[in-house]
């Protein structure tokens, strides 16, 4: 279901936003989805740019496998309503 959820967005081009079970957050965009992994497109972030003394805006696009999210905390932008919407 995630794995679906997921890929639709690769499809719309929603913004999606959810927590790593490493701890990061993640917002941006789902650039692809392979099997198990999801390739995750980083949206720009001031914080990220002070980081980088203003080189970068955002971090590499990074594989990860669907088993690292916590899917209790996946939402996709609706630009319509202008709200985060989770998915259930």
């Amino acid at each position: 279901m995630l794995r679906d959820a997921l890929e639709s967005c690769v499809d719309t081009g929603d913004k999606v936003g959810f927590t790593l079970l490493d701890g990061r957050e993640f917002l941006g965009w789902v650039a692809g989805v392979d099997g198990d992994r999801v390739l995750l497109s980083w949206a720009p972030s001031p914080m990220f740019a002070m980081s980088t003394s203003g080189t970068e805006w955002n971090p590499d696009d990074e594989w990860v496998r669907l088993s690292a999210i916590d899917a209790g905390t996946v939402a996709r932008y609706d630009e319509t309503s202008r709200r985060w919407t989770p998915f259930h």
